[in-house]
């Protein structure tokens, strides 16, 4: 069960900051890699029981009010498994349509750096992710972005989340990783914080983890330290599970 806990956290959160963001036109650093899946803990061997970060009664996460704020898109469905919404300025990648390829045209990527992205993007596209960038961010080193996606996990309960997590985030080497239990998608989930040093700079992250019976799903924002923009709690309660 350890081992499939953590599976789950790898796909949910090691998964979602893999995808990570992409340069633009500074060829002078490399993107993250991808992260290779963590080695599972021995079996049978029981993780401790991580402290408690906060109390399933603790607000939701920050949703825009009265609904998806007007000039904000709403991309994915069924096919995905998830929906969300972005700001203006942002550009969806679809990765089920063989779109992947203008989208890395539009970001102005070459070279290595156009390949690995092109890898990440096919890894999220076997996943149905929903993926947009942050066009202006882009073209000036590093891309913020988004993606939301399901994963087959038995890991439904909001403590099997937690303790996948936190172990998978060790196992990534994230750092500052803060845990609080909040409302996701209407129903009970966690809320992750991180930062994560990388060939691009030391990024920073906010995801969203929710189970849904068979599945765990998840939205995570990355961007550059420093960078992270103004809506991005807004951007994560947006977050539906279909």
């Amino acid at each position: 069960m350890v081992r499939r806990v953590l599976t789950c956290a790898v796909a949910g959160a090691a998964a979602a900051l893999s995808l990570t963001g992409c340069l633009g036109d500074d060829q002078s650093a490399s993107p993250p890699p991808v992260p290779a899946t963590p080695a599972a803990p021995v079996e049978g061997a029981v993780p401790p029981t991580p402290p408690a970060t906060a109390s399933p009664t603790d607000p939701p996460a920050a949703a825009p009010a009265g609904g998806v704020p007007a000039g904000w898109k709403t991309i994915g469905g069924s096919e995905n498994g998830v929906r969300m919404s972005v700001p203006e300025g942002w550009v969806e990648i679809d990765l089920t349509s063989g779109e992947a390829e203008e989208g890395l045209k539009r970001l102005g990527l070459q070279g290595a750096n156009e390949e690995l992205l092109r890898q990440s993007l096919s890894l999220l596209g076997r996943q149905k992710a929903v993926y947009a960038v942050e066009s202006e961010s882009a073209q000036k080193g590093y891309a913020t972005n988004v993606n939301a996606l399901c994963t087959p996990s038995p890991a439904s309960s909001v403590e099997a989340l937690e303790t996948g997590t936190r172990l998978g985030m060790n196992q990534l080497g994230a750092q500052d990783v803060e845990i609080t239990r909040t409302t996701v998608a209407g129903r009970p989930g966690i809320r992750t914080t991180y930062t994560l040093r990388s060939a691009a700079g030391t990024l920073t992250g906010r995801q969203v983890q929710v189970g849904d019976g068979s599945r765990a799903c998840s939205l995570t924002v990355t961007a550059k330290e420093g960078t992270m923009p103004p809506e991005a709690d807004q951007i994560t309660g947006t977050l539906e599970v279909l």
